[in-house]
């Protein structure tokens, strides 16, 4: 319950909201910057840790369907960029996409959604060719996405092995 009133109250600040079940739904406006700031305030923790405010936090873990996965997230003011690979038996899944680019156009974008229950808290983006999640706790971090018409395995990362490199950017 404690979920869903602080989703309300956020909700209320951000804009409508729908419940479903125990989660709660908040709309992230389309408007450049807000989805960066909501995965800024997701990985609030690990980001501050970076004096400049800019850099890459590397992450290696494991995909749902047991290959390595790794990411990295180069974190700036305005943006970050991902990159994404995961190793399996049908070869590798790579993708590259940046979270709410300063000029991005809104023309592709469905939804972006944050998405809030009692484990976890989801930004979830979703394009007409394409999208992602991002899935946190606040010790562990799911990332998916999709491009193109493939769609990745979830890859799972322990924030607490994160490697962050102080001012590197893309």
């Amino acid at each position: 319950m404690k979920t869903i009133t602080t989703g309300i109250c956020v909700a209320a600040m951000l804009g409508s909201t729908a419940v479903l079940a125990d989660s709660t739904i908040v709309k992230v406006p389309r408007e450049n910057g807000a989805v960066h700031q909501e995965f800024k305030n997701l990985l609030n923790d690990t980001l501050s840790k970076f004096r400049s405010g800019v850099g890459r936090v590397e992450l290696t873990g494991t995909a749902s369907n047991d290959q390595s996965c790794n990411a990295n997230f180069y974190t700036t003011g305005e943006t970050t960029f991902v990159t994404m690979a995961v190793n399996d038996s049908n070869g590798e899944f790579y993708n590259e996409f940046y979270i709410d680019h300063p000029h991005q156009s809104f023309k592709k974008v469905l939804f972006q959604n944050l998405i809030m229950n009692d484990e976890n808290v989801e930004l979830k983006v979703v394009q007409r060719d394409g999208g992602y999640s991002i899935i946190t706790d606040g010790k562990s971090l799911k990332l998916s996405s999709k491009a193109r018409g493939a769609e990745s395995p979830t890859c799972q990362f322990s924030l607490a092995q994160a490697t962050l490199h102080e001012g590197e950017t893309e």
